[in-house]
C-alpha cells in the first residue's frame, strides 16, 4: 500500500478569530439532535416522545399543505402533501420550543407486473416485502400478475416462487448477483423528477461565519444550529450561513445542512462547533462524540482467558470442544486493555458479547455432516438472566473493575443484549409461559426460524421462547432488565440481538426509559437482516442510534473476496445506505461476524460463495490466509475506514483469522506467534486507524463515489481543506487513474491525502 500526501495553496476562507473574552460552558448533548421526521404518501403517524420527554409537549408549525391531529397521548397523525421537500415542525412545551427537520418523503406508487405462469402458484419475495412470500398477494389480471406498492426510488432485489420452487422473472432482464451464488431481479424504480440536486460541501469557518459550496437557485435548504433553524445567503460563489453569538458560550454545537431538488434530498452536511468555532481535529471531541468511533467486537469467551479459576466448560461429551466453553472472560479482556492492546491498534470502543448467566448444561444439535455435537451456551445468547454475569466470565467486581479501566483509557463500552428471547430454564418463562408467541403457527407449522413470515413471534429454536413484547407487562420487565447494566455498571450502549425480531414498541420504551435515568447519549445499535427501509425504520430519534450495515457488508464481501468482481453492485448499495441512513449516520460497517465465514478465508479462496460455510467449518480444516487473504482483508478494513459510518473489527480480523462459519470462526483470539505477514496487517489496520482518528473529512466530510471503469472505486471524503481519497482496484493489473494522478496497485488499494492550505 502506498501513500501520497500533497500540499497546494488555493484561494483563501474564512479564518478564525481569538476568543477576546471567557466563554460560558454549555453542553450540549449530540443525542439530542432531533433527526429528520419524514413524512411518505398522504399520512404517517408522529410519536412525540421520540423527540422529548418533556410534560405536556405539544406538536405546531407544520409545513404547509400538511395537518395533523392528535390521535392518542402524544401520538399524531400527520396528513396531507407538503408543498416543499423541506420544512420544520415545531416541539413545544412550558420548558422548552424546539424544530424538528421535515422531509416529505419520495415513495410513489408502483405496479409489480409478471406476464407469464398464467394458471400457476405465483408469489413474490424481496426487499420490498422484508423476503416474506406471504406478505404479498398477486392477482393475475388476463395478461399478468400484478401487485400495487408504493416504494421510494432505487432498486429493489427479488425472486419469483412458482410452484413453491424459487425462478427468475423470465420478463425482467435486470439481475445481480445475491452473494450466495445465485441472482436476483431487480425491480428499478425510477424518480419522478429529472432534476438533480447539486451536492453541497463544507469550505471553512469563521468568526461566527460557516461557508459552502453554491447551489442552484430553485435547491431548496434547510440549515439548523441544534435543533433551530438558520439563515443562508447565496451567490454564485458561495452559500454562506451567520450563525448567532450565543454559539460562542456553547462547548459543543452542531449546525447540520439539508438541501433538496425536484423532490430528491442532496448530501447532508453536519459540521461539529467548540465555542463557535469549527472543530479542526478529532482529537478535540471525546468519547461521547459516536462519529469518532471505531469499535472492536470481542466474544467474551474466545478471546483470552484472564482468570482460570473461573473455567468451568460443559462436563457432557456430546459436547464437541468448539463448542464448549474455551475460558475467555472479562478478566481477559480487562488485561488487554491495561496491556494496551487496543490503545495500540487505536480501537476506542469495545463491545463485549452478551455477559448475562447462561445454562450450565448444553442444549442443540448439529447433525449436518462431520463431528455430531451439542452445545454449551459459552457465546451467551441464551440467556437464563438477564441482570447477572455468568459465574464463568465474571463477578460483580471483575466488570467494575474492567469498566472502570476501559473508560480510563478512553474507550466506551457496549453490551450485547438478549431482549427478544430467553432459555426456557429463564425463571421468566418458567414462571409464566404464556408471555412467549406461539411455538406453533395458526396452520399447525412449528414456529421456528421464520425469520420473514413470522418475524416478530418465530422462535430461533425449540428451546429458546420468542417474549410476546407487544405485551406491555413483558415489555416493562425485559426494558428495565436492560437498565440494570446502565444504571448498576456504567456500560455506555448497548448492541441489541436481533432487533428486526423486536416490535418498535419495546425499542421506544427502552429508548424512553434511558433518556430518564441517563444524561449521556447511551448508544444504541440494532442487529437488523432485511431491506435499507426496514433497517432505517429503526433507527432515529426515539428508537436506536443506528444498525449493522449488513447489505453494505454482503456487497463489499463479494467485491473484495471475489477475483475480478466489477463494483456495481457495492457502489449502489453504499448510495442506497446514504440515501437511507444520511450522509454522516452512525451504522455499523463491519469486518466479519460471529454468523458468517471468516472474510480472510473466503478471500483466500478457501471458502466457496457456492457452498455451506459452517458444513465446511465442521467438516474439513480451512487453511491459514494466503497472500490474497491478507490484501484483500487490507482492503475491507480500508474501505470500512473510508466510508461514513463507525468502522467494526470481528476480533481476529486484525491478523486476518481463518475459518468457516460458526463454531469454525470462533476460534480462540491469538496474541503470540503472529507470523509477518499477520504484523504486516496489523500495522496496516493499526495505520489506517491512525489515519481515521487524525481525519475530520473521514469523520465529519462529504462523501463522494465514483466508479471510473467496472473494476475500480474511488471514495472521496472531504471537510473543509482537508481531502482523502481511496482508490480500490479489483483488476489483476495495476491501474492508472490519470484525473487524480495515482496508480493503483493489482488487487489492491491505495489511498491519498490533499490538503488545501489556507492562505
Amino acid at each position: 500500500m502506498k501513500k501520497f500526501l500533497l500540499f497546494v495553496t488555493a484561494l483563501a476562507v474564512f479564518t478564525a478569530c481569538e476568543q477576546e473574552e471567557e466563554k460560558a460552558v454549555i453542553s450540549y448533548n449530540a443525542a439530542a439532535l432531533a433527526t429528520p421526521y419524514v413524512h411518505n404518501g398522504d399520512t404517517s403517524i408522529f410519536h412525540i416522545k421520540d423527540y422529548t420527554l418533556e410534560e405536556g409537549a405539544v406538536l405546531s408549525g407544520l409545513p404547509s399543505g400538511v395537518y395533523s391531529y392528535m390521535t392518542g397521548e402524544g401520538v399524531y397523525k400527520i396528513f396531507g402533501r407538503p408543498e416543499n421537500t423541506l420544512g420544520t415542525m415545531r416541539i413545544s412545551s412550558r420548558e422548552s420550543t424546539f424544530e424538528v427537520p421535515f422531509v416529505k418523503g419520495q415513495k410513489r406508487g408502483v405496479q409489480f407486473r409478471v406476464a407469464a405462469f398464467e394458471g400457476q402458484d405465483v408469489k413474490v419475495k424481496g426487499e420490498f416485502n422484508a423476503w416474506n412470500t406471504e406478505a404479498s398477494f398477486l392477482q393475475w389480471d388476463g395478461d399478468a400478475w400484478v401487485w400495487n406498492l408504493v416504494l421510494a426510488p432505487g432498486d429493489y432485489a427479488y425472486k419469483l416462487v412458482v410452484d413453491g420452487q424459487e425462478v427468475m422473472d423470465p420478463t425482467n432482464t435486470l439481475s445481480q448477483a445475491n452473494g450466495f451464488g445465485g441472482y436476483n431481479n431487480i425491480l428499478s424504480v425510477e424518480s419522478e423528477s429529472e432534476a438533480e440536486p447539486r451536492g453541497v460541501r463544507f469550505v471553512g469557518g469563521g468568526q461566527l461565519k460557516l461557508m459552502f459550496t453554491p447551489m442552484p437557485e430553485d435547491q431548496e435548504v434547510l440549515i439548523m444550529l441544534n435543533n433551530t433553524p438558520l439563515n443562508s445567503t447565496r451567490s454564485p460563489l458561495a452559500t454562506v450561513v451567520e450563525l448567532p453569538e450565543e454559539v460562542e458560550a456553547m462547548e459543543l454545537a452542531w449546525v447540520r445542512l439539508y438541501s433538496a431538488r425536484g423532490g430528491k434530498l442532496a448530501p447532508d452536511a453536519l459540521i461539529p462547533l467548540k465555542y463557535g468555532k469549527v472543530v479542526e481535529d478529532p482529537k478535540e471531541l471525546d468519547r461521547s462524540n459516536w462519529h469518532t468511533s471505531i469499535m472492536y467486537f470481542a466474544m467474551i469467551d474466545r478471546f483470552l482467558n484472564g482468570d482460570a479459576s473461573n473455567d468451568q466448560p460443559v462436563d457432557d461429551p456430546a459436547v464437541h470442544p468448539r463448542a464448549n466453553y474455551q475460558g475467555g472472560d472479562i478478566a481477559g479482556l480487562r488485561a488487554k486493555v491495561n496491556d494496551g492492546y487496543f490503545d495500540s491498534l487505536g480501537v476506542n470502543c469495545l463491545w463485549i458479547s452478551p455477559l448475562t448467566q447462561n445454562p450450565e448444561d448444553a442444549w442443540g444439535l448439529w447433525n449436518q455432516g462431520g463431528p455430531v455435537s451439542t452445545f454449551s451456551g459459552y457465546h451467551g445468547y441464551w440467556p437464563v438472566s438477564n441482570i447477572k454475569p455468568d459465574h464463568r466470565f465474571a463477578t460483580d467486581a471483575d466488570v467494575h473493575a474492567f469498566l472502570n479501566d476501559a473508560h480510563a483509557k478512553g474507550n466506551n463500552v457496549l453490551l450485547d443484549y438478549v431482549a427478544n428471547h430467553v432459555h426456557e430454564l429463564h425463571p421468566v418463562y418458567q414462571k409464566n409461559p404464556h408471555w412467549a408467541t406461539n411455538k406453533y403457527t395458526d396452520d399447525g407449522r412449528l414456529n421456528t426460524q421464520l425469520w420473514d413470515e413470522e418475524r416478530l413471534t418465530t422462535w430461533f429454536d425449540t428451546f429458546m421462547p420468542t417474549l410476546e413484547l407487544r405485551n406491555d407487562t413483558v415489555a416493562d420487565l425485559m426494558s428495565d432488565s436492560a437498565l440494570v447494566w446502565i444504571t448498576q455498571y456504567p456500560f455506555d450502549g448497548f448492541r441489541h440481538d436481533a432487533t428486526k425480531h423486536i416490535p418498535m414498541n419495546f425499542t421506544r420504551l427502552l429508548t424512553e426509559k434511558i433518556r430518564k435515568v441517563s444524561d449521556k447519549h447511551v448508544y444504541q445499535i440494532g442487529e437488523t437482516y432485511g431491506s435499507d427501509e426496514l433497517i432505517a425504520s429503526y433507527v432515529g430519534s426515539g428508537k436506536v442510534d443506528a444498525q449493522f450495515n449488513f447489505n453494505l457488508y454482503d456487497a463489499a464481501f463479494e467485491a473484495f473476496t471475489q477475483e475480478g468482481v466489477s463494483f456495481d453492485r457495492l457502489k449502489k448499495s453504499l448510495e442506497s445506505s446514504l440515501t437511507y441512513y444520511g450522509y454522516h449516520h452512525l451504522m455499523g460497517n463491519i469486518s466479519g461476524n460471529q454468523d458468517k465465514p471468516r472474510f480472510a478465508s473466503m478471500a483466500s479462496g478457501h471458502l466457496s460463495p457456492s457452498e455451506d460455510s459452517k458444513l465446511a467449518g465442521w467438516t474439513r480444516e480451512i487453511p491459514e490466509a494466503n497472500e490474497r487473504g491478507f490484501r484483500k482483508m487490507a482492503c475491507m478494513h480500508a474501505f470500512n475506514i473510508a466510508v461514513p459510518g463507525i468502522p467494526i473489527i470481528y476480533y481476529g480480523d486484525e491478523i486476518a483469522m481463518h475459518g468457516g462459519n460458526d463454531p469454525d470462526n470462533r476460534k480462540m483470539m491469538r496474541f503470540e506467534d503472529h507470523n509477518d505477514r499477520e504484523k504486516a496487517l496489523w500495522e496496516q489496520t493499526a495505520e489506517l486507524i491512525h489515519l481515521r482518528r487524525n481525519s475530520m473529512a473521514l469523520n465529519y466530510g462529504g462523501t463522494d463515489i465514483y466508479q471510473p471503469e467496472a473494476n475500480v472505486l474511488v471514495i472521496e471524503r472531504q471537510f473543509a481543506n482537508e481531502y482523502v481519497r481511496f482508490f480500490f482496484n479489483n483488476n489483476p493489473k495495476e491501474v492508472t487513474l490519470e484525473k487524480w494522478g495515482i496508480t493503483v496497485p493489482a488487487d489492491d488499494f491505495t489511498y491519498h491525502i490533499q490538503i488545501l492550505e489556507r492562505e
